[in-house]
């Protein structure tokens, strides 16, 4: 069966901190190494242990691996330790010295405190594990005489090369102090460039010239295309022209010389083509507002006749690409409607 002494020694070794119940923890901590140079002497890395009475709460450890080691039941483990405690407190309190193996020795002092020392020839730490305390005789003689050598100061000697250093140094400073300023157009500019830096490179000056652009007249065919497209759209809007199925544009109609005195609900629309209504009303003074904010917008807006509802339409489109046209610049203006054919 394994003892008490040996089990707290392993779990020192894994753990920073052990506690015997009803009798004191022991605290670890690492310490490095340490020469010693008067002494002759080299100590490995260990771990520093402290002894406190006041941990005397019970966390289980020492109990539960003393049961796991021993194959015994926790409260027989919990029994043989306070037999252990009894024993070791019998003893302290006699005034003897108690010496636990790889641990150090317990001595209670007159006045009651309790004094701890570690046994230092053996290490807990797991990684100097077999390592031991090393010991050398320095070389008293070849140091006295490293001590009693005069030492001969020589006089410092100052090499060319800093001067040549220097001056590679200086020179382009100075050079480009002078050429950034006077040769480039940086302090007009604020902008630098790597060209600035090659004095080798002149900048090229820039002349622009004049060019006029001329518009064609339209021809006769395209005008008559125009009408064509555009008769059936009210003056003073803009209209949809399809140059080509590619190309279609906004046309600006001019004003009649006599505006129609009819209201816009007796307005009618084309009798061909494509229409976008863009909203359905029952009241006519609502569709009346719709038609005249459309018409501030630059569309060909009107009532459509007819339904059992008052139709409002953004405009008439006699092509479908025309249509497309007048669709998608109902929509950049948030209008969503649906098509209506003649």
């Amino acid at each position: 069966m394994l003892v008490f002494e040996e089990i707290i020694c392993q779990l020192i070794v894994r753990h920073n901190c052990v506690i015997v119940p009803g009798f004191g923890g022991f605290v670890s901590k690492q310490v490095s190494a340490q020469l010693d140079l008067e002494k002759g002497s080299i100590r490995p890395p260990y771990k520093a242990l402290l002894f406190n009475p006041q941990l005397l709460s019970d966390d289980g450890l020492l109990i539960a691996e003393h049961a796991r080691l021993n194959g015994l039941y926790y409260q027989e483990s919990k029994a043989n330790l306070q037999v252990y405690v009894d024993d070791i407190q019998r003893r302290l309190h006699a005034g003897d010295l108690v010496q636990l193996p790889k641990l150090g020795t317990f001595k209670r002092m007159p006045n009651g405190q309790l004094n701890f020392e570690q046994d230092r020839f053996f290490n807990l730490l797991l990684s100097s594990y077999g390592l031991t305390e090393l010991r050398f005789i320095p070389d008293v003689a070849q140091e006295s005489a490293a001590d009693e050598t005069p030492i001969v100061t020589l006089p410092a000697t100052k090499s060319p090369l800093w001067k040549v250093a220097a001056a590679a140094c200086i020179l382009p400073i100075a050079f480009y102090s002078f050429w950034i300023p006077t040769q480039t157009n940086v302090l007009q500019s604020g902008l630098f460039s790597y060209k600035d830096f090659n004095p080798f490179y002149a900048a090229k000056q820039k002349h622009y010239a004049k060019s006029k652009f001329r518009i064609a007249p339209l021809t006769t065919q395209a005008s008559i295309g125009l009408s064509e497209q555009l008769g059936a759209s009210e003056p003073g809007t803009l209209a949809f022209y399809e140059w080509n199925r590619n190309c279609v544009f906004r046309v600006q109609l001019p004003k009649a010389e006599v505006e129609p005195t009819a209201s816009p609900a007796q307005v009618l629309t084309p009798t061909s083509g494509f229409e976008f209504v863009v909203g359905c009303f029952s009241n006519e003074r609502n569709a009346q507002n719709l038609v005249a904010q459309l018409k501030r917008d630059g569309f060909a807006a009107h009532i459509l006749p007819g339904g059992t509802l008052i139709r409002v339409s953004a405009g008439n489109a006699l092509t479908e690409t025309a249509l497309d046209a007048l669709r998608m610049a109902a929509q950049q203006r948030g209008l969503q409607g649906w098509i209506y054919k003649h």
